[in-house]
């Protein structure tokens, strides 16, 4: 019985060390990459190549055209394998900071990316930065995770490190506005205003966000600069007291009543076929010439009017285009809880509504 067993354990030792030898083997050989006869006899030549060079420059060289040799032949799983077991069992070898890079881009083309994420950040922490063409590999590494990581925090330490190390490189008043965006959606509003201030005074028209970031910078640092006291709580008292206000000013011809309700964040005066911008200063400066006693306001909003913004019409204006559609909206200001979703009177709409009659409710 004692015989029988320990042949048992004899017999699964030898096992384990067959097993072992023959993983060992499987990476030392690439055994497990699915190659035919071959291709098999080719990566082998070079394989042995890549072993008996002592220098790692060489090596780099001879590893390209291996990766170059298994590409489309073989899965990027497989290549994944190749690459980390050397990796692993040569870790004084500079160049292994691109060799996982290879790794990383692999995983993403595989949309694998929290493995993709794994490996990019392994390199940025872990290794020395390797020029490849003239281009940084930890600086290629932290361009790619911003294409794939959607986490705010990790977000803003990718670009304050791509600011930090790499200026020269990087339209700098773009990472600033994407800094800013991630500290703002994190709520984090003072670095928010920080990374747009910033992003203003660096900015370059050739910018690569959308074109009207400046102008979304601009007006929300002017709300977080400014002293509003214009806002309401509620539609119904801002239109009152704004209709109010018109009632009295229209036989004073007193314009200071009217600007006293107006936003003084881009409040605007347009065509409805016109760009909204800031209104001109001398048409605000002299609303009062505009005021007759004739002017009448709708008694109720218009039908195009909803829970994020509202339009009143009003007509009589001493001006040669007589009908003013005025324009409510809810401030958008997340940074001060105390206004934001608050209602301004925010422009006027010059004339009638283009396409379409007013229907009001």
């Amino acid at each position: 019985m004692f015989l029988e067993v320990m042949k048992k354990r004899t017999l699964f030792l030898i096992l384990i060390i067959i097993l072992l030898f023959s993983v060992s083997g499987c990476h030392t050989e690439g055994n497990y990459l699915s190659l035919n006869a071959q291709d098999r006899g080719r990566f082998n030549r070079l394989y042995r190549q890549l072993e008996a060079e002592t220098s790692y420059q060489k090596r780099f060289i001879v590893m390209r055209q291996i990766l170059e040799f298994l590409s489309g032949k073989v899965s990027n799983g497989e290549i994944n394998l190749f690459l980390t077991t050397y990796a692993e069992k040569n870790q004084d070898d500079p160049f292994n900071a691109y060799y996982l890079m290879v790794v990383a881009r692999k995983f993403r083309e595989d949309m694998a990316f929290p493995f993709a994420v794994k490996y990019y950040e392994r390199i940025l922490r872990n290794y020395h930065d390797l020029l490849y063409r003239g281009n940084s590999i930890h600086f290629l590494a932290l361009r790619d995770l911003l294409d794939i990581v959607d986490d705010d925090e990790a977000r803003i330490l990718y670009y304050r490190d791509k600011i930090t190390r790499f200026s020269d490189n990087i339209n700098v008043s773009e990472i600033y506005y994407h800094l800013g965006n991630s500290y703002a959606r994190m709520g984090e509003w003072d670095r928010a205003i920080q990374a747009y201030r910033n992003f203003l005074n660096t900015y370059d028209s050739s910018i690569s966000v959308d074109s009207d970031a400046r102008e979304r910078v601009v007006e929300f640092l002017a709300y977080y600069n400014a002293n509003v006291n214009w806002t309401f709580e509620s539609l119904d008292e801002l239109v009152d007291k704004v209709v109010s206000n018109i009632n009295v000013a229209k036989f004073r011809s007193d314009g200071r009543l009217l600007r006293s309700n107006m936003s003084r964040v881009n409040f605007f005066a347009i065509s409805w076929e016109d760009r909204e911008r800031t209104a001109d200063p001398e048409f605000i400066a002299n609303l009062g010439v505009f005021l007759s006693p004739r002017i009448s306001v709708s008694r109720s909003l218009d039908g195009a009017s909803n829970q994020h913004e509202a339009f009143l019409r009003t007509t009589g204006w001493s001006h040669r285009i007589p009908t003013w559609y005025l324009y409510f909206r809810r401030v958008n200001f997340p940074a001060d809880s105390e206004i934001h979703r608050n209602w301004e009177w925010a422009g006027i709409y010059l004339g009638e509504k283009p396409f379409a009659v007013s229907d009001e409710r």
